[in-house]
């Protein structure tokens, strides 16, 4: 025997059906319609029963023996609860009504009746085409006027009751409109337009239940909004008091707090591009959060607020959760664009875990990358993906878009407007690309979106503004090198000290570099220890250190000639120009002007995990390497590990007709790392 009697129906009634469950309470739930049970998701201990009942069934369902009655029927179901109420007149059995939340007040064209028959009265000498959201239960009320029910289009859910009903009144057709909400002020305008509405029709069904959305549909519009009744007055109990009443009654805790439950939404392009998943998710919400002009377009009618960063939004969902009683307080924060692609949703996300918001979900968008990869009728799965909106100063963003273009047929590149393609074009240009094809989109999937075709050296033409998205076709891109081993010929040399081709492969080997390495290339000399790591780190930075000017000259015409713009030239002495940099991830030391131990010093009291390699060519730095691994040394409070590599290299040369080996000098390579 159920403990519980719940007359249901409604977002509410499910929700208290949910807690009872998980309180161990068992239920006896009554919904009206087919449709009711089928959206009533299956819990241990709810037993769903379908189909409506009279008084005299209700008093007898009331003599069961049922501790407590809850009506959570809809506001609009006057009649019902009326029923349950006189059931229960002669059962003294604790009886709660659970009301729902009052919605916001719509200022514009409306027109309030206490019933429906005045509506129809009202509507019957008016002209155009009238569209019904009341349900089908009073539809016959309307169709009794023969010229106003060829003018009625209605909106039902999809069961086989309404649509019988429908059949019923005379309703045929195109008249029918079968569809499950919620819907948006969307597609409520596209309804209208669709259909020639001239009238809506609705009942005051409180918050959450789409009338907001209708009420701001009829202002754009310019139509006029017909309500029946005003439930906001209704009395009864909000879900934390019947929460609480139930507990009290029951000896088990019902929870009646209220959880948040929070929607990550991506709008896409625009508000158009929104999918039916996030519109849903973003109509059930009580309050929403975004930048201006997405609460502009999507949040008219909800409690909203201009925020988008976690640090405004916590604080108010913290304030909103104590006040709340409805439950379930739903929240949407909005974000331009895919929440997977350069989107703060993932930070959001980690913030509002960390601080005990834990029901999120997140709803993708549609990218402006999917978008002008349609319309320029190309597939993108293998292209290079990157974005500077609004950095294209930062110097790693130059070299990696430039190794995209050389490396990727195709590059799908955001920016900020006219200007940074302008950039973009100037930089592809120096780097010899200017080529490359640029397909650009313009505020994509708006009514006044561009494309525009051109060549990258042709970027100055660009007058366009608005947010855009760019399509970069190089059709002489070629493999990225994966190893090391630029030959020694691909430098600029003069006098300047080099390290040897074989040497610097066994070297950047031993430094084992990741993409996002930060570098420290001590005695950078020619820099070719540099290049060679900006090429493989395309996303990291390196520090060329060099004391003497003529070869830091040297070395920034090679930075140039591979347009290498993440490698940053200090000029200085090590280790006194390390201290500002920021910490390293590797280093090698090249030339350490006899002060190794303290440039290891230095570099492990920045990062103790950092992979240091030091070559050493002549017998001091040898006799001083030998040392350090003889004598017990510490750093940063750990013991110092390493490996010793000798390499011997001769290459061949032709002398007449025949091919001899020239030894060139031996190298001593030294992998050092810090251990516990």
């Amino acid at each position: 025997m159920s403990e519980v009697l719940l007359y249901g129906g409604t977002t509410e009634g499910r929700l208290l059906a949910e807690r009872l469950s998980a309180a161990g309470i068992s239920v006896e739930l009554h919904v009206a319609t087919e449709y009711g049970s089928y959206v009533m998701p299956k819990l241990p201990g709810v037993t769903v029963v379908t189909g409506r009942l009279n008084v005299e069934e209700m008093k007898q369902l009331g003599k069961k023996g049922f501790r407590a009655v809850v009506d959570a029927t809809h506001p609009f179901a006057k009649e019902v609860s009326e029923n349950i109420r006189t059931s229960l007149m002669t059962n003294e059995i604790p009886f709660y009504r659970l009301k729902r939340e009052a919605c916001r007040e719509i200022d514009g064209s409306i027109c309030r009746y206490e019933n429906h028959e005045n509506c129809a009265r009202a509507l019957s000498v008016t002209e155009g085409n009238v569209l019904l959201t009341i349900g089908s239960k009073d539809l016959k009320k309307y169709c009794l006027n023969e010229d106003l029910r060829k003018r009625l289009f209605v909106r039902i859910l999809p069961g086989a009751d309404n649509l019988e009903n429908c059949e019923a009144c005379g309703l045929r057709g195109r008249q029918i409109i079968a569809m499950q909400g919620p819907f948006t002020k969307e597609m409520n305008l596209a309804l209208i337009h669709q259909f020639g509405i001239e009238h809506l029709v609705t009942k005051a069904s409180g918050a959450g239940s789409g009338f907001a959305e209708k009420a701001e549909s009829v202002q754009a519009a310019g139509i006029m909004l017909h309500v029946i009744g005003a439930p906001a007055d209704e009395k009864g109990m909000s879900f934390a008091e019947v929460a609480a009443a139930l507990s009290r009654l029951l000896g088990k805790q019902v929870d009646g707090s209220t959880h948040v439950e929070v929607s990550l939404i991506g709008i896409g392009m625009g508000p158009g591009q929104l999918t039916l998943e996030a519109r849903q998710a973003l109509e059930e919400a009580n309050l929403v959060f975004g930048a201006p002009r997405m609460l502009e377009k999507l949040a008219a009618g909800k409690e909203s607020y201009p925020y988008y960063l976690a640090e405004d939004i916590l604080p108010v969902l913290v304030e909103k959760r104590e006040h709340f009683s409805d439950g379930v307080l739903r929240t949407a924060i909005l974000f331009s664009g895919d929440t997977g692609f350069y989107s703060g949703c993932e930070k959001i996300k980690s913030e509002l875990n960390k601080n005990g918001f834990d029901k999120v979900k997140v709803y993708p968008g549609i990218s402006s990358v999917s978008c002008l990869a349609a319309r320029a009728g190309v597939s993108w799965q293998e292209a290079a993906l990157l974005s500077i909106h609004g950095r294209m100063d930062q110097v790693g963003l130059k070299t990696r878009l430039i190794a995209a273009v050389e490396h990727y047929e195709k590059t799908f590149l955001l920016v900020s407007d006219g200007q940074e393609i302008q950039k973009v074009g100037a930089l592809l240009t120096e780097a010899g690309l200017g080529d490359s094809e640029i397909l650009c989109g313009f505020r994509l999937s708006y009514p006044d979106e561009r494309l525009i075709r051109l060549r990258a050296s042709e970027t100055e033409k660009i007058s366009a503004g608005g947010l855009c998205t760019c399509l970069i076709v190089n059709s002489s891109a070629h493999a990225a090198r994966v190893v090391p081993g630029l030959p020694d010929e691909a430098f600029l040399r003069e006098r300047v000290p080099m390290t040897k081709e074989e040497v610097r492969e066994v070297s950047l080997c031993k430094l084992g570099l990741s993409e996002d390495a930060v570098v420290y290339d001590v005695g950078s000399g020619t820099g070719s220890i540099a290049v060679e790591c900006a090429l493989r780190s395309p996303g990291g930075r390196v520090y060329a250190i060099e004391r003497k000017p003529e070869a830091l000259a040297l070395l920034r015409r090679n930075l140039d000639k591979y347009h290498l713009y993440h490698v940053i030239p200090v000029e200085g002495t090590a280790p006194e120009a390390l201290q500002e940099l920021e910490p390293p991830t590797h280093v090698f030391v090249g030339g350490s002007g006899g002060c190794l131990e303290e440039i290891l010093q230095c570099v492990w009291e920045k990062n103790p995990d950092a992979c240091v390699v030091v070559n050493a060519v002549s017998l001091e730095t040898i006799a001083q390497m030998t040392r350090l691994l003889q004598e017990p040394q510490e750093f940063a409070g750990r013991h110092l590990s390493a490996e010793a590599v000798q390499l011997q290299v001769s290459r061949s040369r032709e002398l007449g007709a025949y091919h001899l080996m020239q030894a060139e000098n031996p190298v001593m390579i030294f992998r050092l790392r810090l251990c516990i």
